[in-house]
């Protein structure tokens, strides 16, 4: 059972470095856009909340 948990995790890992790759590449307006159609109240863990947080991540990072 753990070793199905790592590679579960090792998955998601690769996954979220993908969007987070995705979005790196983004132009700022399609950001915005997609961070307006994104809930605010999503439960925390949920997949709308973890795109929300990557989304509001990118932008900040562009803001220094």
């Amino acid at each position: 059972m753990q070793t199905v948990a790592v590679e579960l995790m090792t998955k998601l890992r690769g996954d979220i470095e993908a969007i987070c790759d995705h979005l790196s590449k983004m132009q700022e307006f399609d950001l915005q856009a997609l961070e307006k159609r994104l809930p605010r109240n999503a439960p925390a863990g949920t997949a709308e909340m973890v795109m929300l947080m990557l989304v509001y991540r990118e932008r900040e990072r562009r803001k220094r």
